[in-house]
């Protein structure tokens, strides 16, 4: 099982990685490290993923951890929902939370303004509910990153445990069920 750690950048997705304590392929590392982009974006300062390069070597090294018994690969990144996996967790944030996040990042206004639309807009959750078997929606806006790490932590086990419909994955799905953030009121 491939799960997918993903959201818009500044949402926590390594913070919460990072607490987790499980194995995580991090895909803006293996994109810089393995040469998995086509160019760079100067006016974004970012490289230009290769996602076909990056699901390949993904679905490899999958493929490397089944033939080992591991049960699941947990993979971290904006792009993560893009790959094929079954389970995507999309870390949502509040706008005005995002954006304060992304100014201590250092990003540049107009990446700011660039990922807060995208956030408000539901972008990747919109991506990873048309191509993920299973979606949850964690919004990490006012919880510590222990607090995002324990709900992401439950969402990973019970998918790895529980076959078909458990009443607690149900109940887990129910509480995390996309279209349960809502930033339209932060529309102008």
């Amino acid at each position: 099982m491939i799960l997918a750690i993903t959201g818009t950048p500044g949402t926590g997705k390594t913070s919460v990685c990072k607490a987790l304590g499980h194995e995580i392929m991090d895909l803006n590392s293996v994109i810089e490290e393995q040469g998995f982009y086509t160019g760079i974006d100067r006016e974004r300062g970012c490289l230009i993923a290769d996602l076909d390069k990056l699901e390949e070597y993904v679905q490899q090294r999958h493929e490397q951890q089944q033939q080992q018994e591991q049960k699941r690969l947990i993979i971290e990144g904006h792009l993560a929902h893009l790959l094929s996996p079954e389970v995507a967790i999309v870390l949502r944030a509040n706008p005005s939370v995002l954006a304060e996040r992304l100014k201590q990042k250092g990003f540049p206004p107009q990446k700011i303004k660039e990922n807060v639309e995208a956030e408000t807009l539901d972008v990747i959750l919109a991506e990873a509910v048309e191509l993920c078997e299973n979606v949850y929606e964690v919004d990490t806006s006012v919880k510590r990153v222990e607090e995002v790490a324990a709900v992401v932590r439950e969402i990973i086990d019970i998918e790895i445990e529980e076959e078909g419909g458990s009443e607690k994955k149900k109940a887990l799905m129910a509480k995390y069920k996309p279209g349960s953030v809502d930033w339209t009121r932060f529309i102008t």
